[in-house]
């Protein structure tokens, strides 16, 4: 198990609110990194992250924004134009 020297950035990561990503230091590692912390996950240092984020320990849990889904707006050229 690590050892979690401090979690920040948090943001709800689907519509729900059953998902909170965070930018994590573990002491074990040298760099920060992403952790996807969730109410049902199968890992109880997961479910603990997720519940003291929702709580506001690591700060305000920012609103979820969904992607943007890509459009394409042109007119393909026929390839037996001539």
């Amino acid at each position: 198990m690590f050892t979690l020297q401090y979690a920040k950035n948090p943001i709800y990561n689907n519509a729900e609110g059953t998902s909170i990503l965070l930018t994590v230091k573990w002491e074990e590692f040298v760099e920060e990194m992403p952790f996807g912390a969730c109410s049902y996950d199968p890992e109880s240092h997961g479910r603990d992250l997720f519940n003291r984020a929702k709580a506001g320990e690591f700060g305000e849990v920012a609103p979820y924004v969904a992607p943007i889904q890509p459009t394409i707006d042109f007119e393909p050229t026929p390839t037996n134009a001539n």
